[in-house]
């Protein structure tokens, strides 16, 4: 979904789309959505700077970090961002990027890609670790079962020959 600017009514206008999965699938390399994602928000012009304010949701999909099984995490997130041309953002020509000049986007001057914005928010409000659960004993780095469904008999008493000398401070 694209946000032509030009149709915009008095430079201000509102925004609504409800995606299917398969429509933003996968959002990126660990994330992907299980069931529709709802975006809505307003838009608006000021000069040459483009306002968008929003709110997204949706249910997500990720894999623990310990054990690797699928783990479901509701997304609801607000979000407000701010575009300027490529070219009104080198005429500010300052050497050093300030706090609010970070939050910024460039774009093209014509149209604001929803879909872009719909996945940026989505892997922000992922957490970047994620757990099946608090106690989760992950894999076995040897055979690669999973312990939480049962314990290997893998023994896992090789040393790392850098730490092996720590073992003697005892």
């Amino acid at each position: 979904m694209r946000i032509e600017l030009e149709n915009l009514e008095g430079g201000k206008g509102d925004f609504a789309h409800v995606y299917q999965p398969d429509d933003l699938n996968p959002v990126d390399e660990r994330i992907s959505l299980i069931g529709p994602a709802t975006v809505s928000g307003k838009v608006r012009l000021a000069g040459n700077e483009v306002f968008v304010n929003g709110h997204v949701e949706t249910g997500a999909q990720v894999e623990c970090d310990r054990c690797l099984q699928p783990v479901e995490t509701p997304v609801n997130t607000d979000f407000a961002l701010e575009y300027m041309t490529g070219s009104e953002y080198e005429s500010g020509g300052t050497a050093e990027l300030t706090e609010a000049e970070m939050s910024v986007s460039v774009f093209d001057g014509e149209a604001i890609d929803v879909d872009e914005i719909v996945k940026e928010q989505i892997v922000l409000a992922v957490p970047t670790r994620m757990l099946c659960r608090e106690d989760c004993k992950g894999i076995c780095p040897e055979c690669g079962a999973d312990r939480n469904r049962g314990d290997c008999n893998c023994t896992t008493s090789d040393i790392d020959p850098r730490w092996a000398a720590l073992k003697n401070l005892i």
